[in-house]
């Protein structure tokens, strides 16, 4: 038997089991190929979306007010719909929605009511079986934001200077600041990938459009929340209910682009059958 048959017994010995089967390489060590042309996709995606975004800024900050208009018409809210200068005014024809709606500080019976739910609810999170553990801690969250919300009320009602119209604002002005990040946030972790280009070009439109529809819908429902409750709930809503549900959503679409098929045009419907692994 000459060496490089004995070499080549011995590197198969390596990937054998002590019954004779053969050992798959474990996903964690799988690697793929890196072609060059990638970092085409990596960098000009990321950047298409961003010129295209520059482009349509205003029509989309448009359709953010008409959307917020319809929502006022619909629920009837007392509300008056102004715009807000976007960058002080050094690129004419951006303006955010300006939502006019008033919220009050907690009334007395708002205060106890919010104390005694927090106290059942955190009654509540230890009578959880282990086995739920997300959602103890969950409602362990809820109840210390809430309370120091209470607290701070209850010591320092006049210091608290943030207005409702300033969060409806202030969170669009966050969602738009994502429009711009999010397919770079894709280009590192999404187009690294071997996908087909047409899947990438899928998940930052889709990612894309979503914000674009679900911004102003999700701000003018927490606006209503503040407005019909108090200032009581906007650190809640800012930490939990802000933001939080963009990003959360965003990693949602991500996973469901690593299930798309690449036979199938974009995936949709469709899941990856698992492959076997260890």
């Amino acid at each position: 038997m000459s060496l490089q048959e004995r070499l080549h017994r011995f590197k198969a010995l390596r990937h054998t089991g002590h019954g004779g089967e053969h050992i798959a390489l474990h996903r964690a060590m799988r690697t793929e190929p890196f072609r060059r042309l990638r970092w085409l996709e990596i960098i000009g995606l990321p950047l298409l979306f961003n010129l295209l975004l520059l482009k349509f800024l205003p029509e989309t900050l448009a359709l953010w007010r008409q959307i917020t208009q319809w929502s006022i018409e619909a629920t009837g809210v007392p509300a008056q719909l102004s715009s807000l200068q976007v960058l002080n005014g050094l690129t004419p024809g951006l303006w955010l929605p300006w939502l006019d709606l008033p919220a009050s500080v907690p009334s007395f019976w708002q205060w106890w009511g919010n104390g005694l739910i927090g106290l059942l609810l955190l009654s509540l999170s230890f009578l959880i079986s282990p086995e739920s553990m997300p959602a103890r801690y969950l409602l362990r969250l809820f109840v210390i934001i809430q309370s120091s919300s209470c607290v701070y009320f209850a010591l320092l009602p006049a210091a608290f200077n943030h207005s409702l119209p300033e969060y409806h604002s202030s969170c669009l002005t966050f969602v738009l600041i994502l429009l711009f990040l999010m397919p770079w946030v894709h280009a590192l972790t999404f187009h690294v990938l071997e996908k087909p280009v047409w899947h990438k070009l899928a998940l930052s439109g889709v990612s894309l459009a979503y914000l674009l529809l679900e911004a102003p819908l999700h701000y003018f429902a927490a606006a209503l929340a503040l407005h019909y409750g108090s200032l009581l709930f906007m650190p809640l809503l800012f930490i939990l209910g802000s933001l939080m549900v963009e990003v959360m959503m965003m990693i949602a679409l991500y996973a469901w682009a690593m299930s798309w098929e690449e036979g199938l045009p974009i995936g949709f419907g469709s899941a990856r059958r698992p492959k076997p692994e260890i």
